[in-house]
């Protein structure tokens, strides 16, 4: 027979441990959603990365980080812009670079080689987008 005691210290440990549990839990999925804002490939990733990036070596003041997101957000359409166009015209000419070493490949392919070359650059493609891994959208974030 368990004394009442034991049965006492057993409801008491089971409780933390619960608690532990949740708060722990709780705590990793937080953590995890902070995570994922700051390095995912969602819309605003890079820019979060750089606002908290700057507001935690400035150690920038409340009313700073609202003035600096402020700032940031008014000019994100127009940065957006011009890192497309950026990417886009420095895209040209690896693509026309890569092009040319394909061909060079292709060269010393027998035919079955040069029919599975073709495939996997293809496949490579559809992966990644005519950049080979380097792709990004028109909003100037990475693939």
């Amino acid at each position: 027979m368990v004394s009442a005691r034991l049965k006492t210290y057993g409801i008491v440990v089971g409780i933390f441990v619960l608690g532990a549990g949740a708060g722990g839990g709780a705590g990793y999925a937080v953590a995890k959603k902070h995570v994922a804002e700051m390095l995912g490939d969602g819309p605003g990733a890079g820019e979060a990365r750089r606002f908290e990036g700057l507001a935690r070596q400035l150690d920038l003041s409340r009313e700073q980080r609202d003035k600096v997101r402020a700032i940031m957000e008014r000019h994100r359409d127009e940065n957006r812009r011009a890192t497309s166009a950026m990417f886009e015209k420095c895209g040209d000419e690896l693509q026309a670079v890569r092009a040319r070493a394909d061909d060079e490949i292709r060269a010393v392919l027998n035919d079955a080689q040069k029919q599975r070359f073709n495939e996997l650059m293809e496949k490579r493609k559809q992966r990644f987008g005519p950049m080979g891994g380097h792709r990004h959208k028109g909003d100037g974030r990475r693939d």
